[in-house]
Protein backbone atom coordinates (compact mmCIF):
# COMPACT_ATOMS: atom_id res chain seq x y z
CA UNK A 1 0.00 0.00 0.00
CA UNK A 2 1.71 3.13 -1.42
CA UNK A 3 0.97 6.24 1.72
CA UNK A 4 1.34 10.50 1.73
CA UNK A 5 4.42 11.29 2.86
CA UNK A 6 5.61 15.07 3.60
CA UNK A 7 6.60 15.08 0.21
CA UNK A 8 3.65 15.03 -1.41
CA UNK A 9 2.72 18.45 0.44
CA UNK A 10 6.49 19.42 -0.72
CA UNK A 11 7.89 19.64 2.60
CA UNK A 12 10.16 17.05 4.36
CA UNK A 13 10.95 13.59 2.45
CA UNK A 14 9.80 11.83 5.66
CA UNK A 15 6.99 9.31 6.06
CA UNK A 16 4.06 9.47 8.52
CA UNK A 17 2.88 6.47 9.79
CA UNK A 18 -0.95 6.22 10.54
CA UNK A 19 -1.35 7.36 14.18
CA UNK A 20 -3.13 4.38 16.13
CA UNK A 21 -5.41 6.18 18.64
CA UNK A 22 -5.87 9.66 16.05
CA UNK A 23 -9.22 9.08 15.60
CA UNK A 24 -9.64 7.64 19.48
CA UNK A 25 -8.68 10.90 20.10
CA UNK A 26 -11.14 13.47 17.85
CA UNK A 27 -11.70 17.22 19.61
CA UNK A 28 -8.21 17.57 21.00
CA UNK A 29 -7.16 20.53 17.94
CA UNK A 30 -7.78 23.81 20.35
CA UNK A 31 -6.11 21.73 23.03
CA UNK A 32 -2.86 21.47 20.72
CA UNK A 33 -3.03 24.81 19.71
CA UNK A 34 -3.17 25.83 23.54
CA UNK A 35 -0.48 23.17 24.46
CA UNK A 36 1.62 24.77 21.40
CA UNK A 37 0.90 28.31 22.86
CA UNK A 38 -0.49 29.03 19.67
CA UNK A 39 -2.98 30.88 21.14
CA UNK A 40 -2.98 32.13 24.98
CA UNK A 41 -5.81 32.11 27.96
CA UNK A 42 -5.17 32.91 31.05
CA UNK A 43 -8.54 31.15 32.55
CA UNK A 44 -9.83 27.55 32.40
CA UNK A 45 -13.09 29.24 32.42
CA UNK A 46 -12.91 30.74 28.99
CA UNK A 47 -10.76 28.00 27.97
CA UNK A 48 -13.92 25.69 28.46
CA UNK A 49 -16.34 28.59 27.26
CA UNK A 50 -14.32 27.98 23.44
CA UNK A 51 -14.46 24.53 24.11
CA UNK A 52 -18.08 24.77 23.97
CA UNK A 53 -18.05 26.65 21.24
CA UNK A 54 -15.94 24.07 19.10
CA UNK A 55 -18.29 21.51 20.13
CA UNK A 56 -21.29 23.74 18.93
CA UNK A 57 -19.78 24.51 15.22
CA UNK A 58 -18.56 20.18 15.25
CA UNK A 59 -22.22 19.72 15.18
CA UNK A 60 -23.55 22.10 12.93
CA UNK A 61 -21.09 21.21 10.20
CA UNK A 62 -21.36 17.88 10.87
CA UNK A 63 -23.60 16.78 7.88
CA UNK A 64 -23.14 19.93 6.17
CA UNK A 65 -20.82 19.20 2.90
CA UNK A 66 -20.74 22.84 1.90
CA UNK A 67 -19.68 23.78 4.67
CA UNK A 68 -17.02 21.66 5.66
CA UNK A 69 -15.56 22.64 2.23
CA UNK A 70 -15.86 26.44 2.86
CA UNK A 71 -13.65 25.71 6.30
CA UNK A 72 -11.67 23.84 4.49
CA UNK A 73 -10.38 26.69 2.02
CA UNK A 74 -9.53 29.24 5.07
CA UNK A 75 -8.78 27.17 8.30
CA UNK A 76 -5.40 26.18 7.25
CA UNK A 77 -4.55 29.74 6.02
CA UNK A 78 -3.04 32.06 8.68
CA UNK A 79 -3.40 34.86 6.09
CA UNK A 80 -7.15 34.31 5.29
CA UNK A 81 -8.80 38.07 5.89
CA UNK A 82 -10.18 38.95 9.37
CA UNK A 83 -13.93 40.08 6.88
CA UNK A 84 -14.52 36.91 5.41
CA UNK A 85 -17.78 35.66 6.23
CA UNK A 86 -16.94 32.07 7.79
CA UNK A 87 -14.42 34.13 10.03
CA UNK A 88 -17.27 36.56 10.91
CA UNK A 89 -19.48 33.52 11.81
CA UNK A 90 -17.58 31.43 14.03
CA UNK A 91 -16.27 34.95 15.82
CA UNK A 92 -19.97 35.95 16.36
CA UNK A 93 -20.15 32.05 18.05
CA UNK A 94 -17.46 32.41 20.43
CA UNK A 95 -18.61 35.70 21.57
CA UNK A 96 -22.02 33.99 22.66
CA UNK A 97 -19.84 31.93 24.73
CA UNK A 98 -17.28 34.29 25.47
CA UNK A 99 -18.69 38.10 25.53
CA UNK A 100 -14.89 39.35 26.31
CA UNK A 101 -13.19 37.04 23.40
CA UNK A 102 -12.11 40.39 21.41
CA UNK A 103 -10.87 41.75 24.23
CA UNK A 104 -9.28 39.02 25.69
CA UNK A 105 -7.56 37.62 22.30
CA UNK A 106 -5.96 40.47 21.21
CA UNK A 107 -3.11 39.55 18.90
CA UNK A 108 -4.44 36.21 18.35
CA UNK A 109 -8.22 37.03 17.63
CA UNK A 110 -7.79 35.25 13.95
CA UNK A 111 -5.80 32.13 15.06
CA UNK A 112 -8.77 31.20 17.82
CA UNK A 113 -11.22 31.63 15.23
CA UNK A 114 -9.33 28.96 12.74
CA UNK A 115 -8.41 27.02 15.72
CA UNK A 116 -12.37 26.49 16.43
CA UNK A 117 -12.69 26.01 12.99
CA UNK A 118 -9.86 23.10 12.66
CA UNK A 119 -11.34 21.50 15.78
CA UNK A 120 -14.38 21.06 13.69
CA UNK A 121 -13.22 19.88 10.84
CA UNK A 122 -11.34 17.42 12.81
CA UNK A 123 -14.07 16.43 14.42
CA UNK A 124 -15.95 15.81 11.52
CA UNK A 125 -13.09 14.26 9.69
CA UNK A 126 -14.09 11.08 11.56
CA UNK A 127 -16.65 10.44 8.44
CA UNK A 128 -14.60 9.19 5.74
CA UNK A 129 -16.27 10.89 3.20
CA UNK A 130 -15.75 14.05 4.96
CA UNK A 131 -12.12 13.29 5.53
CA UNK A 132 -11.75 13.17 1.63
CA UNK A 133 -13.08 16.75 1.57
CA UNK A 134 -10.70 18.23 3.64
CA UNK A 135 -7.88 16.32 2.11
CA UNK A 136 -8.67 17.15 -1.39
CA UNK A 137 -9.99 20.84 -0.70
CA UNK A 138 -7.26 21.68 0.94
CA UNK A 139 -3.81 19.67 -0.16
CA UNK A 140 -2.79 21.86 -2.82
CA UNK A 141 -2.88 24.98 -1.62
CA UNK A 142 -1.88 24.45 1.88
CA UNK A 143 1.89 23.56 0.30
CA UNK A 144 2.11 27.53 -0.60
CA UNK A 145 0.24 28.99 2.80
CA UNK A 146 2.84 31.03 5.34
CA UNK A 147 2.17 28.52 7.75
CA UNK A 148 4.76 29.62 10.02
CA UNK A 149 4.39 27.23 13.81
CA UNK A 150 1.88 25.76 12.89
CA UNK A 151 3.47 24.06 9.70
CA UNK A 152 4.21 20.53 11.00
CA UNK A 153 0.85 19.96 13.06
CA UNK A 154 -1.07 21.09 10.41
CA UNK A 155 1.10 18.77 7.75
CA UNK A 156 0.61 16.17 10.36
CA UNK A 157 -3.03 16.60 10.44
CA UNK A 158 -3.29 16.68 6.53
CA UNK A 159 -1.68 13.75 6.12
CA UNK A 160 -3.14 11.72 9.11
CA UNK A 161 -6.40 12.03 6.59
CA UNK A 162 -4.64 11.16 3.17
CA UNK A 163 -2.96 8.26 4.63
CA UNK A 164 -6.71 7.15 6.23
CA UNK A 165 -8.36 7.81 3.25
CA UNK A 166 -5.34 5.68 1.12
CA UNK A 167 -5.51 2.95 3.75
CA UNK A 168 -8.98 2.14 3.39
CA UNK A 169 -9.89 2.20 -0.51
CA UNK A 170 -6.23 0.85 -1.60
CA UNK A 171 -7.07 -3.15 -1.07
CA UNK A 172 -10.38 -2.71 -3.05
CA UNK A 173 -8.50 -1.09 -5.95
CA UNK A 174 -5.32 -3.76 -5.74
CA UNK A 175 -5.83 -6.72 -8.19
CA UNK A 176 -5.00 -7.59 -11.54
CA UNK A 177 -7.01 -8.31 -14.35
CA UNK A 178 -5.18 -10.93 -14.67
CA UNK A 179 -6.61 -12.66 -11.49
CA UNK A 180 -9.50 -15.04 -11.69
CA UNK A 181 -12.91 -13.43 -10.07
CA UNK A 182 -13.85 -15.76 -7.52
CA UNK A 183 -18.10 -16.21 -8.10
CA UNK A 184 -19.29 -15.60 -4.61
CA UNK A 185 -21.25 -18.74 -3.01
CA UNK A 186 -24.21 -18.70 -1.89
CA UNK A 187 -25.81 -21.06 0.87
CA UNK A 188 -28.14 -23.52 -0.21
CA UNK A 189 -31.50 -23.34 1.36
CA UNK A 190 -32.38 -25.22 4.20
CA UNK A 191 -35.99 -26.13 5.74
CA UNK A 192 -36.36 -27.15 8.51
CA UNK A 193 -37.60 -30.87 8.95
CA UNK A 194 -39.29 -30.65 12.18
CA UNK A 195 -41.14 -28.09 11.56
CA UNK A 196 -42.27 -29.27 8.24
CA UNK A 197 -43.26 -32.39 9.46
CA UNK A 198 -45.25 -30.68 12.08
CA UNK A 199 -47.29 -28.14 9.29
CA UNK A 200 -47.49 -31.08 7.17
CA UNK A 201 -49.78 -33.15 9.73
CA UNK A 202 -51.91 -29.94 9.52
CA UNK A 203 -51.94 -29.43 5.92
CA UNK A 204 -55.21 -30.79 6.08
CA UNK A 205 -56.39 -28.04 7.80
CA UNK A 206 -54.40 -25.29 6.38
CA UNK A 207 -51.35 -25.40 3.74
CA UNK A 208 -50.24 -21.80 5.03
CA UNK A 209 -47.61 -23.55 7.66
CA UNK A 210 -45.74 -25.19 4.89
CA UNK A 211 -45.72 -22.36 2.55
CA UNK A 212 -44.37 -19.70 5.81
CA UNK A 213 -41.48 -22.78 6.26
CA UNK A 214 -40.64 -22.60 2.71
CA UNK A 215 -40.52 -19.00 2.84
CA UNK A 216 -38.40 -18.43 5.56
CA UNK A 217 -36.27 -20.46 3.98
CA UNK A 218 -35.51 -19.22 0.69
CA UNK A 219 -36.22 -15.55 2.13
CA UNK A 220 -32.39 -15.94 3.94
CA UNK A 221 -30.71 -16.92 0.77
CA UNK A 222 -32.18 -14.01 -1.41
CA UNK A 223 -30.69 -12.06 1.44
CA UNK A 224 -27.50 -13.78 1.22
CA UNK A 225 -27.99 -13.30 -2.47
CA UNK A 226 -28.04 -9.68 -2.55
CA UNK A 227 -24.70 -9.09 -0.16
CA UNK A 228 -22.99 -10.96 -2.32
CA UNK A 229 -24.71 -9.15 -5.92
CA UNK A 230 -23.55 -5.93 -4.22
CA UNK A 231 -19.84 -7.16 -3.51
CA UNK A 232 -20.05 -8.72 -7.22
CA UNK A 233 -21.21 -5.77 -8.77
CA UNK A 234 -18.69 -3.23 -6.91
CA UNK A 235 -15.56 -5.64 -8.26
CA UNK A 236 -17.14 -5.47 -11.94
CA UNK A 237 -17.68 -2.09 -11.95
CA UNK A 238 -13.97 -0.86 -10.48
CA UNK A 239 -12.84 -3.41 -13.34
CA UNK A 240 -14.45 -2.02 -16.29
CA UNK A 241 -13.78 1.47 -14.88
CA UNK A 242 -10.34 0.81 -15.29
CA UNK A 243 -10.50 -0.78 -18.76
CA UNK A 244 -12.08 2.54 -19.87
CA UNK A 245 -9.49 4.46 -18.34
CA UNK A 246 -6.45 2.66 -19.94
CA UNK A 247 -8.70 3.14 -23.62
CA UNK A 248 -9.41 6.55 -22.78
CA UNK A 249 -5.70 7.14 -22.18
CA UNK A 250 -4.77 4.91 -25.38
CA UNK A 251 -7.55 6.95 -27.52
CA UNK A 252 -6.18 10.16 -26.53
CA UNK A 253 -9.70 11.58 -27.26
CA UNK A 254 -11.78 13.93 -24.63
CA UNK A 255 -15.79 12.54 -24.02
CA UNK A 256 -16.57 15.76 -23.16
CA UNK A 257 -15.52 18.03 -26.37
CA UNK A 258 -15.58 15.29 -28.78
CA UNK A 259 -11.78 15.81 -30.20
CA UNK A 260 -8.65 14.61 -29.72
CA UNK A 261 -6.36 15.73 -27.09
CA UNK A 262 -3.40 15.93 -29.70
CA UNK A 263 -3.30 19.34 -31.21
CA UNK A 264 -5.16 21.35 -28.28
CA UNK A 265 -2.95 23.82 -26.75
CA UNK A 266 -1.25 23.88 -23.08
CA UNK A 267 -3.75 25.63 -20.70
CA UNK A 268 -7.11 24.47 -21.92
CA UNK A 269 -5.83 20.72 -22.23
CA UNK A 270 -5.19 20.41 -18.67
CA UNK A 271 -8.21 22.41 -17.99
CA UNK A 272 -10.09 19.77 -20.33
CA UNK A 273 -8.05 16.55 -18.89
CA UNK A 274 -8.71 17.25 -15.31
CA UNK A 275 -13.05 17.70 -16.14
CA UNK A 276 -12.38 14.44 -18.20
CA UNK A 277 -10.82 12.51 -15.53
CA UNK A 278 -13.07 13.52 -13.30
CA UNK A 279 -15.92 11.83 -14.88
CA UNK A 280 -14.41 8.65 -14.56
CA UNK A 281 -12.94 8.68 -10.57
CA UNK A 282 -15.37 7.54 -8.20
CA UNK A 283 -15.35 9.47 -4.83
CA UNK A 284 -12.71 7.51 -2.75
CA UNK A 285 -9.66 6.78 -4.89
CA UNK A 286 -5.76 5.61 -3.96
CA UNK A 287 -3.31 7.66 -4.87
CA UNK A 288 -1.93 5.49 -7.64
CA UNK A 289 -4.97 7.89 -9.78
CA UNK A 290 -3.35 11.13 -9.33
CA UNK A 291 -0.27 9.31 -10.84
CA UNK A 292 -2.04 7.55 -14.11
CA UNK A 293 -3.71 11.56 -14.40
CA UNK A 294 -0.50 12.59 -14.79
CA UNK A 295 1.07 9.77 -16.78
CA UNK A 296 -1.43 10.36 -19.45
CA UNK A 297 -0.63 14.03 -19.51
CA UNK A 298 2.62 13.60 -20.40
CA UNK A 299 1.90 11.83 -23.33
CA UNK A 300 0.25 14.34 -24.85
CA UNK A 301 2.32 17.41 -23.82
CA UNK A 302 5.57 17.46 -23.62
CA UNK A 303 6.01 20.66 -21.30
CA UNK A 304 4.32 18.86 -18.36
CA UNK A 305 6.80 18.95 -16.43
CA UNK A 306 7.72 22.16 -16.89
CA UNK A 307 7.64 24.58 -14.08
CA UNK A 308 5.41 27.71 -15.05
CA UNK A 309 4.03 31.17 -13.29
CA UNK A 310 0.27 30.42 -11.94
CA UNK A 311 -0.16 33.70 -13.80
CA UNK A 312 0.65 32.42 -17.49
CA UNK A 313 -1.43 29.44 -17.32
CA UNK A 314 -4.08 31.56 -16.69
CA UNK A 315 -3.21 33.44 -19.29
CA UNK A 316 -3.31 30.13 -21.51
CA UNK A 317 -7.12 29.79 -20.32
CA UNK A 318 -8.11 33.20 -20.96
CA UNK A 319 -6.55 33.20 -24.52
CA UNK A 320 -9.20 29.95 -25.09
CA UNK A 321 -12.51 31.19 -23.38
CA UNK A 322 -14.38 30.46 -25.85
CA UNK A 323 -13.20 27.12 -26.55
CA UNK A 324 -13.64 26.00 -22.62
CA UNK A 325 -16.88 27.87 -22.39
CA UNK A 326 -18.06 24.71 -24.57
CA UNK A 327 -17.91 22.17 -21.00
CA UNK A 328 -16.42 24.67 -17.97
CA UNK A 329 -19.48 25.52 -16.28
CA UNK A 330 -20.09 28.91 -14.46
CA UNK A 331 -19.29 29.62 -10.99
CA UNK A 332 -22.35 31.13 -9.32
CA UNK A 333 -20.39 31.08 -5.54
CA UNK A 334 -20.06 33.48 -3.34
CA UNK A 335 -17.34 36.15 -3.13
CA UNK A 336 -15.28 34.88 0.07
CA UNK A 337 -12.42 32.03 -0.99
CA UNK A 338 -13.06 30.07 -3.32
CA UNK A 339 -11.20 26.67 -5.36
CA UNK A 340 -8.63 26.87 -8.20
CA UNK A 341 -11.02 24.96 -10.09
CA UNK A 342 -14.27 27.65 -9.33
CA UNK A 343 -11.59 30.80 -10.40
CA UNK A 344 -11.21 29.39 -13.45
CA UNK A 345 -14.46 28.84 -13.80
CA UNK A 346 -15.03 32.19 -13.38
CA UNK A 347 -11.76 33.03 -15.16
CA UNK A 348 -13.49 31.32 -18.09
CA UNK A 349 -17.00 32.92 -17.63
CA UNK A 350 -15.97 36.70 -17.17
CA UNK A 351 -16.76 36.69 -13.63
CA UNK A 352 -13.06 36.98 -12.29
CA UNK A 353 -9.65 38.36 -13.25
CA UNK A 354 -6.69 36.52 -13.34
CA UNK A 355 -5.02 39.31 -10.94
CA UNK A 356 -7.73 38.43 -7.91
CA UNK A 357 -6.14 34.91 -7.91
CA UNK A 358 -4.66 35.41 -4.44
CA UNK A 359 -7.28 37.40 -3.24
CA UNK A 360 -9.93 34.16 -3.84
CA UNK A 361 -7.77 31.29 -4.01
CA UNK A 362 -5.08 32.52 -1.46
CA UNK A 363 -2.22 31.72 -2.86
CA UNK A 364 -0.04 34.03 -5.00
CA UNK A 365 0.00 34.47 -8.38
CA UNK A 366 3.70 34.55 -8.98
CA UNK A 367 3.57 30.76 -7.47
CA UNK A 368 5.69 28.59 -9.76
CA UNK A 369 4.17 24.82 -10.60
CA UNK A 370 4.41 22.21 -13.33
CA UNK A 371 1.67 21.74 -15.46
CA UNK A 372 1.24 18.31 -13.81
CA UNK A 373 0.66 19.78 -10.68
CA UNK A 374 -1.70 22.16 -11.84
CA UNK A 375 -3.88 19.40 -13.59
CA UNK A 376 -3.59 17.75 -9.98
CA UNK A 377 -5.10 20.65 -8.57
CA UNK A 378 -7.69 21.36 -10.96
CA UNK A 379 -9.08 17.74 -10.71
CA UNK A 380 -8.79 17.51 -6.74
CA UNK A 381 -10.66 20.47 -6.38
CA UNK A 382 -13.37 18.93 -9.14
CA UNK A 383 -13.19 15.69 -6.81
CA UNK A 384 -13.75 17.72 -3.40
CA UNK A 385 -16.57 19.52 -5.58
CA UNK A 386 -18.23 15.84 -6.25
CA UNK A 387 -17.74 14.97 -2.40
CA UNK A 388 -19.34 18.56 -1.12
CA UNK A 389 -22.62 17.60 -3.27
CA UNK A 390 -22.70 13.72 -1.99
CA UNK A 391 -24.88 12.26 0.41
Amino acid sequence: MSTYTKCDLEIYLVLIPLSSNFYSNINIMIQDYLNEQFIQTTEDANFEKLKKTCADVAKKISKDKAKILAFSLIAFDPEVPADNQEIVEIKNLIIENWQTFLSNSKDTTLTIIRAVMLDALQASSKDTSSASLIWFATRNAFKHYKLGREKEMLTNFLLELGNRIESEVSESWDFSPDYEIEIPKVTAAVIDAAELSTHTQAAAISGAGIAEVINKALKKQIAELKENQKEFVQLISLMQMRTQLLWWKEAGYSPLMKVRYKGIKDGPLQVLLSYDYSDFIPEMYPVSVDYFLLESLKSLSNDAEKKIKISDFLKMVEEHNSELKGFVPEFTGGEGRVLFANFVQGLVHGKYQAKQFKNFVGVAVTTELTLGELTLWLFHDLHSIKLSTSK
